[in-house]
């Protein structure tokens, strides 16, 4: 599935708030694939800290998954 589609698809499910349908697009989305850091904010304003970090750490973007950890309080994945 092309980047266009899951863009769609995030917004769609957004949306719903649909966040298990989201979770599942995190395995679909490529490594650094862009889409996934965007992904990981609108989990992170969701206060869904554990997919937010599997976005950032699929993404190689540490420091954010910690900086995601520490903002929402989840102190024991952060560390």
């Amino acid at each position: 599935m092309s980047s266009k589609n899951y863009k769609g698809l995030i917004e769609a499910f957004t949306m719903l708030e649909d966040y298990n349908s989201l979770a599942q697009i995190i395995e679909e989305i490529p490594e650094n694939d862009p889409l996934l850091n965007e992904l990981a904010d609108r989990f992170q304003l969701a206060g869904m800290a554990d997919y937010a970090v599997k976005c950032y750490e699929k993404l190689g973007e540490f420091k954010k998954a910690i900086d995601c950890c520490v903002l929402l309080n989840h102190w024991n994945i952060a560390t």
